[in-house]
């Protein structure tokens, strides 16, 4: 490898992998890549159509960004579809299993590809009790996975550690694959809470775990055996933005009064999903948005609506409701719409917004949603929760908002306490104002719930990151 040397130890080449938006903003917008370069030598690996919006925040002379441009195939997508039944049984997992009742049932699917995933999980099924029979496709996995463009690119950028966040993505994947046939060290950030147990297994292990908190660490030693000396608790690089906002750094003193709101006055922060995952949730916001106007929750309550960037895309979301979120401004309602980087990075949100959004979440009276990482933040900035994971009318369950609940990642955040859960509109106008009159009801459980989901909420979590990847290093240089 062509690390350099300072002292007596190598200073290591890191293949820092971005794919993702949340990625991104843990990398760019904490300082981390700054101060990872210091005892590092850092190369980014990115999807080609990123590259123009990564450089364009990236102003770091001794980064380098590279291009991996990764091209999905069909085989790609039949072989994604058929691993989720292979290595394990779906329908002990609610995640994995309602993506597969949609796959079979939605009408947005075609009949013979219907059929092909009833297919897949028969076959899958098979492949996990005929003897070898998951061996072997894993190894076929392993031979499809094995690119020798990524592995050229890992030799020529001359890597000793490949940082990996979403080791499902199919780029990051290839590159982990080429990783782990050259011998370079595998170290895994994961980034986000349910992608332990709700993406599937991963097609390959890292040798090394930076995790949000004990939820994670427990999550990896449940489903790869991993042993505890592999792993260290570092907490949300991008949740640090929250702390400087609650200790004054980053406050945004006039942000409701930029909205067209009342600055001194209280409001409820409704934080949208897609309509895929609470197909009802635009007639709740809509139903909030009257109540406000009726004093329901007193004369001063305001209301600030924040669609999710899912909303804003024609692929993801119906586009109906922003019409109808449009309907709803008034001099009581604000209307929040991301600012976001979506058709270069998944998910990418700018600097400016994330600070913003941070503000809005710290200022509110509570905040509502169906159960996205808002509510961890929320938490993380002691707000009280509400999860509005119901429906105004009846869905089959692969489709309702109530099946969130059943996700592994959500069962366990709402084990912990730390938010109210309405059954229906009735009971979360009740709920609402439980809130008001007891603002502080839960924060023992907010705050428990934190320490299992993002270890401490010190605003130094990019700085344990650092410190874990030098003892990494350190025991690679022996």
């Amino acid at each position: 490898m062509s690390s350099e040397t300072q002292g007596n130890s190598k200073r290591l080449r890191l293949a820092y992998l971005i794919s993702h938006g949340h990625t991104a903003r843990g990398a760019f917008q904490t300082g981390l890549l700054d101060k990872l370069n210091e005892t590092f030598d850092v190369q980014i690996i990115a999807k080609p159509d990123a590259l123009e919006a990564l450089a364009g925040v990236l102003n770091h002379s001794g980064i380098k960004i590279h291009s991996y441009d990764y091209k999905i195939s069909r085989g790609d997508t039949v072989q994604s579809m058929l691993r989720a039944h292979v290595h394990q049984n779906i329908r002990k997992n609610p995640a994995l299993w309602e993506k597969h009742l949609w796959r079979i049932n939605s009408k947005k699917n075609s009949l013979p590809r219907r059929l092909m995933n009833k297919m897949y999980f028969y076959l899958g099924a098979f492949l996990r009790v005929f003897p070898g029979g998951r061996s072997l496709f894993s190894k076929l996995e392993s031979s499809v996975y094995h690119r020798p463009d990524a592995q050229e690119l890992l030799k020529n950028i001359g890597a000793d550690i490949v940082l990996s966040t979403r080791p499902v993505d199919e780029m990051e994947v290839t590159l982990l694959e080429s990783a782990q046939r050259l011998g370079i060290h595998k170290t895994f950030y994961i980034l986000s809470w349910d992608n332990i147990t709700s993406k599937g297994i991963f097609p390959v292990i890292g040798d090394t775990f930076l995790t949000w908190g004990p939820v994670m660490n427990d999550e990896l030693k449940e489903y790869y055996q991993i042993n505890e000396s592999r792993i260290y608790n570092t907490g949300v690089t991008h949740f640090d933005i929250h702390f400087k906002v609650r200790s004054g750094e980053l406050r945004i003193n006039d942000l409701l009064s930029s909205m067209g709101l009342n600055d001194q006055k209280p409001y409820l922060l409704f934080t949208m999903s897609a309509s895929y995952y609470a197909p009802t949730e635009i007639d709740i916001v809509e139903w909030l948005a009257e109540e406000v106007r009726n004093n329901s929750f007193g004369p001063d309550m305001q209301l600030v609506i924040r669609p999710h960037m899912a909303n804003l895309m024609a692929s993801r979301s119906d586009q109906s409701w922003l019409e109808r979120l449009q309907n709803l401004k008034s001099d009581r309602v604000a209307l929040d719409i991301p600012d976001s980087e979506n058709s270069l990075l998944t998910w990418y949100m700018k600097q400016d917004d994330m600070v913003k959004l941070s503000n809005l979440i710290y200022g509110s009276a509570m905040c509502l949603n169906s159960g996205s990482t808002i509510a961890i933040e929320a938490a993380y900035l002691d707000r009280p929760v509400i999860l509005t994971s119901f429906d105004t009318k009846p869905f089959p369950k692969w489709q309702s908002a109530t099946r969130l609940l059943e996700y592994i990642h959500l069962e366990k955040f709402v084990s912990f306490g730390g938010c109210l859960l309405p059954k229906n509109l009735e009971t979360l106008k009740t709920d609402i104002n439980q809130y008001i009159q007891t603002p502080e009801l839960q924060s023992a459980e907010r705050k428990k719930t934190v320490e299992m989901e993002c270890f401490k909420n010190d605003g130094k979590a990019t700085d344990r990151f650092v410190e874990n990847m030098n003892t990494i290093a350190r025991n690679l240089n022996g």
